[in-house]
């Protein structure tokens, strides 16, 4: 009891987990940024993959003919908050089979959501320089299955007819277009080293989308979550 005729109500479970679903993918992003402050011997957003950001050891990196020296005392962090977030997003994903649309395709995209949110974690278990080949299939691996995800939870929300919206657009082409960029981004991680990519930009635009649309559906729950409070206590 909270006083004199009010009863102390718990957030509904749905709340909770579109609020560890913000949480857990900010997170994620927002911790590359000590993380490169930290680094010994500075560090580079475009230039250097986040990989770099979690290895365990100090020393140079990369190709014999440009060595890079890599120095990050905050992996621990780095990559326990992959492990924690891509776990947690990966529960996540299979609680919301439903929100995303009762059908195939919302079936199939939180399957693959929970698998990209598995391998987010997996990259954080194993960091580049334990073993780089098996750090490189979660990576890119973990970035394809996660647009993938992405593709079939947009055309579910999209072919479903009760439509959700993020301001002014309608979120099953917003998780579309997100999934577009991302893939794009994943099929420029592959492009030859001669080429020149900025890797640290081409890894982000393959990675972050899923992140980027686990924090607007997680606000969008919250929002409409609020809102139905708000009408609940008018209509008292």
């Amino acid at each position: 009891m909270a006083g004199s005729g009010t009863i102390r109500v718990s957030p509904k479970p749905e709340r909770v987990w579109a609020l560890l679903a913000v949480l857990a993918s900010l997170a994620t992003l927002l911790i590359e940024i000590p993380a490169a402050l930290l680094s010994e011997g500075g560090y580079s957003f475009t230039q250097q993959p986040i990989s770099h950001l979690g290895v365990t050891g100090c020393g140079d990196w990369g190709d014999a003919e440009t060595p890079m020296e890599v120095c990050s005392p905050a992996h621990p962090f780095v990559n326990g908050v992959s492990i924690m977030a891509g776990a947690m997003l990966a529960i996540i994903a299979f609680i919301w089979h439903d929100w995303i649309a009762p059908s195939r395709w919302g079936r199939c995209g939180s399957f693959l959501l929970a698998a990209g949110g598995m391998l987010l974690a997996a990259t954080g278990m194993v960091p580049a320089d334990i073993d780089p080949t098996l750090h490189a299939v979660f990576g890119f691996g973990g970035a394809a299955v996660q647009n993938l995800g992405l593709v079939a939870a947009g055309l579910a929300m999209t072919l479903w007819p009760e439509k959700r919206w993020v301001w002014r657009v309608e979120f099953g082409r917003l998780t579309i277009i997100l999934a577009t960029v991302g893939l794009v981004g994943t099929l420029l991680l592959s492009a030859p080293t001669g080429w020149g990519l900025p890797i640290g930009l081409i890894e982000r635009i393959a990675a972050h989308p899923f992140l980027i649309w686990f924090i607007l559906a997680g606000w969008m729950q919250l929002r409409d979550a609020a809102r139905r409070h708000r009408e609940l206590e008018a209509g008292a």
